[in-house]
């Protein structure tokens, strides 16, 4: 896996590989929107998977016939992608929000795993686009454009990074009995 993907995990693994099944699926008390650590892990594992999907669909049918994000995109992609800063606030589109994948309750390290191998078939599949296609853009994120292979993995570590924050600020919030 790449370096850049691998310290997503590695910075992972001390935070969630002793908390127990129940302790990844507690929430904030009084804040409904708030996610689990199970919950926010999963949001990411959709994440992946749906760049995986993009990617297979690149490789089958080659790039997108763009590679340049619409008037709309570029602050945003030059925001996250250049900055490295995500907006208070964005809603996850609905197809990675974490209902969408129904898993039985899973300890820290079980996460850990997941998170691992997700990450590591989408990273897999950009090492095996960016062989094929070179620099070129690979497929469209939905906010930012059509994104290159460095591109994706920047922008699924900084997403990684801000999920691991949400999980730190929940664990330091909720008691874990």
């Amino acid at each position: 896996m790449h370096r850049e993907l691998e310290r997503v995990v590695e910075r992972f693994l001390p935070v969630l590989q002793w908390l127990s099944a129940s302790q990844c699926q507690q929430q904030l008390p009084r804040r409904v929107e708030s996610w689990s650590v199970q919950q926010n892990v999963v949001h990411l594992v959709l994440t992946y998977r749906s760049t995986a999907q993009l990617l297979e669909r690149c490789l089958a049918q080659g790039p997108p016939p763009s590679d340049r994000p619409a008037l709309g995109q570029i602050a945003p992609r030059l925001l996250v992608i250049g900055l490295g800063i995500f907006p208070r606030g964005a809603k996850s589109p609905e197809r990675v929000h974490p209902d969408r994948l129904t898993l039985p309750a899973k300890s820290g390290a079980d996460l850990i795993l997941l998170l691992r191998e997700e990450l590591a078939r989408m990273d897999t599949l950009l090492a095996e686009c960016e062989a094929k296609l070179g620099a070129s853009a690979l497929g469209s994120h939905f906010a930012f454009g059509p994104l290159t292979a460095r591109q994706w993995r920047r922008f699924h570590t900084l997403h990684g990074y801000l999920h691991l924050h949400q999980v730190k600020s929940l664990l330091r919030a909720i008691p874990l009995n």
